[in-house]
């Protein structure tokens, strides 16, 4: 994510109506180190988005804030598995879509997921998260935008 994509985003989250009053604050270096020592690294383009956006509503889904995403890793860890769990694997989970699946960024190919609880499977949202922002906020991504992991 370059650093005018990282600006386009930056206006587009600052500038939507009533933005104030559904947007999360940003988080702190501190509350960002405190969720990494007990879940492990935030990916990287997401560490940026909530050092700078904080969360809330990207397209139709809540992209979880950091006050959030600790009960949302606790409660995905503590739903995951057979006999009738979450199968999405290798996936940092970001939030949880208007049905109550979980979505969140697929660590070896950077692809946003999302598993359908209703009617099963997994399914992409996006290419990676850039592209899931770009769609989400209606901006532009540029072509390798999610590719360089910054």
């Amino acid at each position: 994510m370059d650093e005018r994509f990282r600006a386009a985003v930056l206006a587009a989250w600052q500038g939507r109506v009533g933005a104030e009053g559904i947007n999360a604050a940003p988080a702190t270096e501190p509350e960002l180190r405190a969720f990494e020592s007990e879940f492990g690294p935030i990916p990287a383009e997401f560490r940026w988005f909530l050092a700078a956006c904080g969360g809330g509503p990207v397209g139709s889904e809540w992209v979880d804030s950091i006050r959030e995403l600790p009960g949302t890793h606790r409660k995905f860890r503590s739903e995951f598995g057979p006999p009738r769990g979450w199968t999405l694997a290798e996936v940092f989970v970001i939030g949880w879509d208007g049905s109550g699946d979980p979505f969140g960024i697929h660590a070896p190919s950077g692809r946003v997921l999302v598993e359908d609880h209703d009617f099963g499977g997994i399914h992409e949202l996006a290419q990676s998260f850039t592209g899931f922002l770009a769609e989400g906020l209606s901006l532009s991504a540029e072509p390798g935008a999610g590719s360089d992991g910054g």
